[in-house]
């Protein structure tokens, strides 16, 4: 599902939200479930539960009657969520936060470039942020447009999609010129900052 409304977008700012659904995209479960899963209180899960389901990102499956009390069942809408492209760089009206989250998430990329090995000076941190932005970016966008030209429901699911999905966006950026000009300095950067 490409989520395209900015008040959408921000629900899965929110942690609990965002393993909510991590969960309710494997299989169903009631908001006690979540609740001992996740270590939270069950008002809480049933509070995050109605926020996704007004939003569309839940449904209810089923009610089980034990005892005095109604159990519902909830699952996620969609196996993936992704947030529409025009969102992640502002285009909308409203989603300004949304794509400032985006440049913080770059910019946290390159700074734990050092983990891996890199060295990266304050000179180079400002001209990699640039590069890997524009690389966020470009995946984004041929992601969303994969996603987008799917015609019928596809018979896979887990590692096999996921090998399908990253197929159709290889090829794609690779017949992209910006694309493999930001990858070709991109390695040439690295490159220099790997052998410091």
């Amino acid at each position: 599902m490409i989520i395209k409304d900015p008040k959408v977008a921000r629900l899965f700012a929110d942690q609990c939200r965002r393993d909510i659904l991590h969960n309710l995209r494997k299989r169903e479960m009631s908001p006690y479930q979540l609740a001992r899963l996740l270590e939270k209180n069950v008002s809480s899960i049933s509070h995050h539960l109605n926020v996704l389901e007004k939003a569309g990102l839940v449904e209810k499956t089923r009610m089980a009657v034990k005892g005095n009390l109604v159990e519902k069942f909830y699952r996620a809408t969609a196996k993936n969520f992704v947030i529409s492209y025009t969102l992640s760089e502002g285009l909308i009206p409203e989603s300004e936060d949304i794509a400032k989250w985006s440049k913080v998430v770059c910019r946290r990329a390159v700074r734990d470039l050092v983990a891996f090995g890199y060295e990266v000076t304050p000179e180079d941190e400002e001209d990699l942020f640039e590069l890997v932005e524009k690389y966020s970016s470009l995946k984004h966008l041929t992601f969303e447009k994969i996603i987008s030209q799917q015609k019928k429901p596809v018979s896979i699911t887990g590692p096999p999609l996921k090998i399908l999905l990253s197929l159709l966006e290889d090829v794609q950026l690779y017949e992209n010129v910006e694309f493999m000009r930001i990858m070709k300095s991109l390695s040439e950067k690295l490159r220099v900052l790997k052998a410091q």
